[in-house]
């Protein structure tokens, strides 16, 4: 695995031990409870702005109360760290309970949220709207995502000669180190399901903070207190990652995901 240039390369490691503490929903295999999420890559029309957003989101949240929509949660993210080859202003992110609450929930957009959705496209252009399948191998602290933080994104592709299940194998090693060093952070798999195409990565590896503190101590952590050299020894030759995407998130639904 790169991750020399790589802040959050520990979260390809992310598959803890079921007997850890602060993990729900991991099974036999080790994977946690698969759950769709969605992106929509937007720019904002011209003359519009942060302000108007908000003004459309609270009339969506109007429309998902009147729809029980009580298993669907949403964060915008703002780019923070980032490269002018991400040609958007804002991520809208959103994960399902299930594939059930999936289906009904774009159903019941489809038929039902037109309108609304004639009222995003005069603030934002989405130009880009993909699902993944998303995987939990590190829970929140606490077990809730917080309202607000700091997420990362990289694609990771597998090396030649080399399949998922070797990379769950290193990092159930990973993990152990990882709860021993006390990092803070949730971390998912994501799989690419629908409007991908022909993605040139295997996964998205997802991190999510608290805060930019708890990001610095986990750079510290792998940089200079030994977890750079454990993670050589660990994955080796696995996967190759890119360098890490920064976002600010801000919760505008919260919704039951994950027991």
């Amino acid at each position: 695995m790169n991750c020399l240039k790589i802040v959050t390369c520990s979260a390809v490691a992310g598959l803890l031990l079921a007997s850890a503490p602060g993990l729900a929903q991991v099974s036999a295999d080790g994977m946690g409870k698969v759950v769709p999420v969605e992106l929509y890559a937007c720019k904002f029309q011209e003359g519009k702005s942060n302000a108007d957003l908000a003004q459309v989101v609270e009339q969506w949240n109007e429309f998902a109360d009147d729809s029980d929509m009580d298993d669907y949660a949403a964060w915008l993210l703002t780019p923070f760290f980032y490269t002018s080859e991400q040609d958007f202003d804002i991520l809208w992110l959103g994960a399902f309970r299930d594939g059930n609450a999936m289906g009904e929930g774009l159903q019941n957009w489809i038929s039902n949220g037109q309108e609304l959705a004639a009222a995003f496209a005069e603030v934002v252009d989405c130009g880009a709207h993909v699902a993944y399948s998303s995987a939990m191998y590190k829970a929140p602290a606490g077990g809730n995502a917080p309202a607000s933080g700091v997420i990362t994104m990289m694609d990771c592709k597998l090396n030649k000669g080399h399949r998922y299940v070797d990379v769950k194998a290193a990092e159930l090693k990973w993990a152990d180190h990882l709860a021993k060093s006390g990092s803070k952070a949730a971390y998912y798999h994501w799989m690419p399901m629908f409007g991908g195409g022909d993605a040139e990565f295997d996964y998205k590896v997802v991190f999510a903070y608290p805060d930019f503190e708890e990001v610095g101590s986990d750079v510290e952590k792998f940089a200079n207190e030994g977890g750079r050299d454990a993670s050589r020894e660990i994955f080796g030759n696995i996967d190759e990652c890119d360098d890490a995407r920064v976002y600010v998130a801000r919760s505008i639904r919260s919704g039951k995901i994950r027991d």
